[in-house]
């Protein structure tokens, strides 16, 4: 079967691939470094304790039955697969979208995050570290694959596998910031606008990757 470190690598790196994460975290540097660590860190926790509850409950569920019949197992990937590659068509697809009507509503909440007060930048890490459908969608299911995996793959390991990739460009920038400063503000600003033009090939990359390795895996399953 698929080694489920795998799986979960690809989950947190369609996770991670977010602008506005990267934006938000620039956007709180200016205020200083205690606001911009606080931010990081509600945002990585959050995302931690999302992943864990969702592992905890699925946990709970299966109890001591953590393997399931390997014909429905080979079944539904085979269909995440298909969907999987029905988005990555879809987002390759995708026309470029005009930015003036939500750039503005955006820079207007960013603008805002950097002048918020510790306590609520800390919250507002937490509320983007939770994340909205997406986020939570590739959560849920590298949730699912740590709980199938076997007990041996260690479930606490692969919860930070996926936390630190899914949150890499948040606590990345947090960390340049606290070892550069102010010169790590420019470094990330540069580096802004090729991580928002790289980041709709790298999702459609990784959608076919993780598509193609569940369909082997499910042809493997039902063939042995």
């Amino acid at each position: 079967m698929l080694h489920p470190t795998i799986q979960v690598l690809l989950y947190g790196l369609l996770a991670g691939l977010s602008p506005l994460a990267l934006t938000a975290t620039i956007a709180v540097m200016p205020a200083g470094r205690l606001k911009t660590l606080g931010f990081g860190v509600g945002f990585v926790l959050a995302q931690a304790l999302t992943c864990s509850v969702l592992v905890i409950l699925g946990v709970a569920v299966t109890g001591s039955n953590r393997q399931g019949h390997p014909g429905i197992q080979a079944t539904l990937e085979i269909l995440l697969a298909l969907a999987l590659i029905g988005l990555a068509l879809r987002v390759r697809r995708r026309p470029p979208t005009p930015k003036e009507d939500s750039s503005a509503r955006t820079q207007a909440l960013l603008d805002r995050l950097g002048r918020l007060h510790f306590l609520t930048t800390i919250a507002a890490g937490f509320l983007l570290g939770i994340g909205g459908p997406k986020r939570l969608v590739l959560t849920a299911l590298a949730a699912t694959t740590i709980v199938t995996a076997s007990r041996d793959a260690g479930e606490a390991v692969l919860v930070v596998v996926y936390v630190a990739v899914a949150t890499a460009l948040v606590w990345g920038p947090v960390v340049l910031d606290v070892l550069l400063g102010e010169r790590a503000i420019a470094l990330l600003e540069s580096a802004q606008g090729e991580v928002g033009r790289r980041q709709p090939q790298i999702t459609v990359y990784a959608l076919l990757v993780l598509a193609a390795l569940l369909a082997v895996d499910a042809v493997a399953a039902l063939l042995t």
